[in-house]
């Protein structure tokens, strides 16, 4: 019997490579000799494994769109009942929470989205899901607030999120992480005292 295919495994550690160098050197800087330096495989071998540019473009998108959903669909679950908010926020904000790695290479495909149909179709989703997780949650705690209003806040505590650990490579979220949780909090308490008629 032969030796069972290292495919999958030398797959997964060309993946990690190339998530960790966009990450840090975004989608075009991520070049083929980077990966491959980074995942101490020759370059030949992250071309046989992991396929052509756009191959690996399309698997680290599945990937990562693949682990972002398991991962909330865990913290969905997490969520009390009644007043699922502020622990939503304290995940959101928390610094042990975050993964700046994981909010840039977002940031570097949805910028590369553009000029990728299948690309665009697979971000357009998954923020889409996202956001209307968000705003069900909002909803769920504020059954009067105004649609319009749900959404205001859904799409404030969106961008307050993924703006904080963009900063990762200035070394300034830190700084930055409690301001957004409280104005991720004050835009929450809008929903408090406007609500529909």
């Amino acid at each position: 019997m032969g030796r069972p295919s290292k495919k999958a495994e030398r797959l997964e550690q060309i993946l990690q490579a190339f998530h960790s160098c966009v990450a840090r050197y975004g989608l075009e800087g991520s070049t083929l000799e980077r990966i491959a330096e980074t995942s101490g495989l020759q370059r030949s071998l992250v071309r046989h494994f992991a396929g052509n540019r756009d191959d690996l473009v399309q698997q680290l998108a599945d990937r990562v769109i693949q682990q972002s959903d398991q991962q909330w669909a865990a913290l969905l679950e997490y969520l009390p009942e009644t007043q699922p908010i502020p622990v939503l926020l304290d995940n959101l904000f928390d610094a042990e929470s975050s993964d700046p790695e994981f909010v840039l290479v977002i940031a570097a495909l949805t910028f590369a989205a553009g000029n990728n149909p299948q690309l665009k179709a697979m971000m357009q989703q998954w923020m889409t899901g996202f956001s209307r997780d968000i705003e069900a949650l909002l909803l769920k705690q504020y059954p009067s607030a105004e649609k319009s209003r749900i959404e205001a806040v859904g799409f404030g505590l969106i961008s307050l999120y993924f703006n904080l650990d963009s900063l990762s490579p200035l070394q300034q979220s830190h700084h930055y992480r409690e301001p957004a949780r409280l104005a991720a909090q004050l835009l929450v308490d809008q929903l408090e005292t406007t609500t529909g008629d």
